[in-house]
């Protein structure tokens, strides 16, 4: 009894005496960062389900937040492709009814990107080769006739390519 009393008393003291440096540390240790004061990203989203595509957009929506609190200007662009063309229509007929709740939090992602002004375009290529009309997209996103080549233009623009 009196043993288990004195680790616990040990292991309190200890957590209070932790140094000061390592509770004062920035969580978010980002020396990528330094010295930039631009950081432009292309991010490729293929997600292939509904909760990997809105996993992928909190990623995003993660990434701009943090990186703008550390001073850098963030010039993001979202490109969609392959199955997640699927998510980002006006209507529901290409996805499970299981789905659907989730559909619409990706639309709110969708909107809550477009009023923070991040471009988002959908690949042409791939709503042609999955049968999705050019009109049902959703008026937030950008149709482009291919999307290989907006991802090679910003690439020589200067933005990272970021696949998801």
């Amino acid at each position: 009894m009196l043993r288990s009393i004195y680790l616990s008393l040990v292991f309190s003291l200890g957590l209070f005496l932790l140094p000061q440096s390592v509770l004062s540390q920035d969580p978010v240790n980002m020396p990528g960062l330094t010295g930039l004061s631009e950081l432009k990203v292309y991010f490729d989203v293929k997600a292939d389900s509904a909760a990997k595509l809105d996993s992928r957009l909190q990623w995003i929506f993660d990434t701009y937040e943090q990186v703008s609190k550390k001073g850098v200007r963030v010039d993001i662009v979202i490109g969609f492709r392959s199955k997640a063309s699927f998510f980002v229509t006006s209507g529901d007929e290409y996805i499970d009814e299981a789905d659907i709740p989730l559909k619409r939090k990706i639309e709110n992602w969708l909107k809550r990107f477009h009023k923070m002004k991040i471009p988002m375009v959908q690949c042409g290529l791939s709503a042609k080769l999955l049968d999705i009309e050019l009109d049902e997209f959703l008026p937030e996103i950008t149709v482009v006739k291919n999307g290989y080549i907006s991802i090679a233009g910003y690439q020589n623009k200067g933005y990272a390519y970021v696949p998801m």
